[in-house]
């Protein structure tokens, strides 16, 4: 829905796909079960009945020792959605050096540094840096979830938002560098938390967060809709102005003035497009 929404769609329905292991077992029956939990919660929320889709069970592995490995839980969600205008449509990539670049979503600060909406349990980081697959998954906030889209796609429809992206695997330092990676064009950011763990900032997922840019002319447009829409919300929500898009092609990433990243987007480019390759040993 996110991702839809990012675009301006409006998303409408959903199909779905289950993967899981045997239901026999007392874990994969709680697995299946609270899955279709989760995902019959979501659809109400956003008011996006499930048209179809298919079921896959006993999806296990047997070992050397006879003993079953099982897969991991696997839901997959495929969603339609409509836009009204497509004069109006957004991409992810930046567009202009000088756009403002703002976090919008579940606010990420000392104060609510222990926020279960954002966390690092159960995250691409965890895995692929650590490996582990372990933790409580991010705590979903359904409400902020529809709210943030519904604002989002109306932004969209006005044309004040130049590109979205929603915040998902690998958390904001990846979404960044996506934007970046599609248009070519640097940004600077530099980021004021200081006693928030520095993973935490760049690689926790969750918050029902976007990345979207602005175009200096219509930033006055955006912080005043945004102030109107904080009466319409009661939740925890912040819009953040993270830096700006540059056309120095440099990837910049600071925190309170100390560099953290500084790469060339070309060299971004190059270790994800040859992301496949390199795994398979071309």
């Amino acid at each position: 829905a996110r991702n839809l929404s990012c675009v301006g769609a409006e998303p409408l329905a959903v199909t779905d796909n289950l993967n899981f292991s045997s239901p026999e077992s007392s874990k994969g029956y709680w697995q299946l079960a609270l899955s279709c939990k989760g995902l019959s919660r979501a659809c109400k929320a956003m008011g996006t009945p499930v048209t179809g889709g298919n079921v896959s069970l006993y999806n296990e592995t047997r070992l050397a020792d006879s003993s079953l490995q099982p897969i991991h839980p696997t839901p997959v969600v495929g969603m339609v959605g409509l836009i009204d205008d497509l004069n109006h449509i957004c991409g992810h990539a930046w567009c202009e050096p000088g756009d403002f670049i703002y976090m919008l979503g579940a606010p990420m600060d000392e104060q609510v540094s222990d926020d279960q909406r954002i966390s690092l349990a159960g995250t691409s980081y965890l895995e692929r840096i650590h490996g582990l697959i372990t933790g409580r998954p991010p705590l979903v906030d359904l409400d902020l979830e529809v709210f943030i889209q519904s604002f989002l796609r109306k932004m969209i429809s006005k044309g004040l938002i130049r590109s979205a992206h929603d915040i998902s695997d690998g958390g904001l330092l990846v979404s960044l560098a996506e934007s970046s990676i599609s248009s070519g064009l640097g940004i600077k950011i530099d980021f004021s938390y200081n006693e928030i763990r520095l993973d935490r900032i760049l690689f926790a997922e969750g918050g029902a967060r976007i990345l979207f840019s602005v175009s200096p002319e219509k930033v006055v447009d955006i912080n005043n809709s945004l102030k109107d829409s904080k009466g319409e919300f009661s939740g925890s929500m912040s819009a953040i102005n993270l830096g700006k898009v540059t056309k120095n092609q440099n990837f910049l990433i600071s925190q309170s003035g100390r560099q953290l990243i500084n790469l060339p987007v070309s060299k971004l480019k190059q270790v994800y497009e040859s992301a496949i390759p390199r795994r398979m040993g071309v």
